[in-house]
């Protein structure tokens, strides 16, 4: 496997900035790494939040937990959240991924030019 395949498969499928590090080109991983991450924990707090919210509603109803009162409940609390900044988060990371791949296999085959 040539050096632009390993580092195109590495940046895609492991994180932003493992096929930099893997190239040795600190500095731009952890800029891939740290630029993914954050969009990437955007993301991940905004689920845990309402995935708590709808959990403590569920438990708040007490009595029987059939599925048409949790359906209920999860539609309700989905209907309140603003997605658009989940949607920004989302297209954010998509774009630094891309780029990141695309960064990764232009170096892998600069690297390649120069051996």
């Amino acid at each position: 496997m040539n050096k632009i395949v390993k580092a195109g498969l590495l940046a895609a499928f492991v994180f932003p900035g493992a096929a930099h590090w893997w190239l040795k080109k600190y500095i731009m991983a952890a800029v891939f790494a740290i630029a993914a991450a954050l969009p990437l924990y955007y993301i991940i707090d905004i689920t845990m939040t309402q995935t708590q919210l709808i959990v403590d509603k569920v438990m708040r109803s007490g009595g029987s937990l059939d599925l048409y009162s949790i359906n209920n409940v999860v539609s309700q609390q989905m209907a309140s959240i603003d997605t658009q900044d989940m949607h920004l988060a989302t297209l954010v990371l998509i774009c630094i991924w891309l780029v990141n791949i695309l960064d990764a296999m232009r170096l892998a085959r600069k690297a390649d030019a120069e051996s």
